[in-house]
């Protein structure tokens, strides 16, 4: 990941299929912050297994891909490039898989899909995530309840809705906004954040569309900014400190007059620095 002067407005989640030869109309639109999304689908697990014949080495294969080269915009370009992996699953075998993967480590922001009711509780409680989304073209198959919703603000994990399918289907449209007043009516909004999920420019609106479409979402002007601009940096910040570990850090002042050993004990450095 890499720093960012201007986290700006953000937009993260747009396909890694988008054509990003025209970066210009990115920042035109308002935007200085995006993620590439890689998006990984559930295997099924009955598939037979092939066959090893006696000797052959034996296959590692990561179940996530790997992450995609981030497009080179330039040192004076003003547009900051993430990388995201969003995760279909449906039960807490999951856990092993991406715990497994090398490929995961490379990602910025790990985002997953809970296909069931037991999927979205193991995710809001157990995983470590930043972003827990929904498939727009189908009506979320269970209740969220605002036990869970609280676990998972209080984990600093964050619910996504996107506008893009909401532009192109009226099924979609239908359950995004059902999906958007629901987080409303049981976490008053907490902790959302608003992407595009674009495959195209075509469905990509400027930062003003984007809170106005805020208001169909249950949000009102200023709570659509926050979506857009300061969730999405404490989503970054929060992804950041999952790949950075935990850490802490102990400064002690210098000062001549003071024995920083006799005060804080003998074996004390000065600075400690621990993950």
């Amino acid at each position: 990941m890499q720093a960012l002067n201007n986290w700006g407005f953000c937009d993260l989640s747009i396909n890694k299929n988008y054509d990003f030869k025209d970066f210009n109309q990115i920042l035109k639109l308002g935007f200085h912050t995006i993620a590439i999304n890689t998006h990984v689908e559930e295997v099924c697990e009955n598939e037979p297994k092939k066959k090893k014949k006696k000797g052959d080495p034996k296959e590692k294969k990561d179940y996530i891909p790997s992450a995609p080269t981030l497009p080179d915009v330039g040192i004076k370009s003003q547009l900051n490039i993430l990388s995201r992996v969003t995760i279909e699953f449906s039960d807490s075998s999951i856990t092993h898989k991406l715990n497994q993967s090398e490929n995961l480590k490379n990602y910025d922001i790990i985002a997953v899909l809970p296909k069931t009711l037991q999927a979205f509780q193991y995710a809001c409680s157990t995983l470590d995530v930043d972003i827990v989304t929904f498939e727009p073209e189908t009506r979320m198959p269970y209740r969220i309840s605002r036990k869970l919703y609280r676990q998972a603000v209080e984990r600093g994990i964050f619910f996504e809705l996107m506008y893009s399918p909401a532009i192109k289907d009226s099924t979609c449209r239908r359950n995004i906004i059902s999906n958007a007043h629901n987080y409303h009516a049981i976490g008053k909004s907490k902790n959302i954040i608003i992407t595009s999920g674009s495959e195209s420019s075509m469905y990509v609106r400027g930062v003003h569309d984007v809170v106005n479409l805020g208001f169909i979402f249950g949000l009102n002007s200023q709570e659509s900014i926050e979506v857009l601009k300061n969730n999405s940096r404490k989503l970054i910040l929060k992804a950041k400190g999952r790949k950075c570990g935990k850490h802490y850090m102990e400064i002690i002042p210098e000062d001549k007059n003071v024995d920083n050993k006799s005060y804080y004990g003998k074996n004390s450095p000065g600075i400690h620095s621990n993950n």
